[in-house]
């Protein structure tokens, strides 16, 4: 049995016919009533209906955009990761920042680890967590980020190869 949204041709032809009607009415309406034609059909102006048409027509493209962009919750389904996947970090480092928005965006979820402050090019940070430095080191560097896959045994320290890697086997 079809629905009578499947009838029409799914929620995105809706969609999209919905926003060139809109886009119809709010234009015509705009002009109308700006010209000041049409009084023989009315006898208010137009120009409120065509500023609200506009207005709900910049609501949907605005909501179009927004879910074409990736900025939408999905439907979820992907595997509960929080404790597969540890990230050893320092919060005032670029590259973990990078890996962070990278999980944020894509709904990864990570165990977070921060065994030190963010290096300089000469030190590397200051150690706030003895034993947490202790398990960073223990990865073979010094070095954040840390991605640690538990689940398939996996370690990775680069930002650009731990967001390839993420976007390989969790998006």
């Amino acid at each position: 049995m079809t629905t009578p949204l499947q009838r029409l041709g799914g929620p995105e032809r809706v969609r999209d016919g919905t926003t060139w009607l809109l886009a119809f009415i709010g234009a015509f309406a705009t002009v109308t009533g700006l010209t000041g034609r049409l009084d023989t059909l009315t006898s208010g102006s137009l120009l409120p209906v065509g500023a609200v048409a506009l207005a709900v027509l910049v609501g949907m493209v605005g909501l179009t955009v927004q879910r074409e962009l990736g900025l939408d919750a999905d439907e979820g389904g992907r595997p509960d990761t929080a404790g597969s996947l540890l990230l050893y970090q320092a919060e005032d480092c670029p590259h973990c920042a990078k890996v962070r928005r990278f999980c944020t965006r894509n709904g990864i979820s990570y165990t977070c680890h921060n065994p030190r402050t963010a290096g300089t090019p000469f030190s590397g940070g200051t150690v706030t967590n003895r034993d947490r430095h202790a398990e960073l080191e223990g990865y073979g560097q010094d070095q954040v980020p840390l991605l640690v896959d538990t689940e398939r045994g996996e370690s990775l320290y680069e930002s650009d190869d731990i967001v390839e890697y993420l976007g390989e086997y969790y998006c």
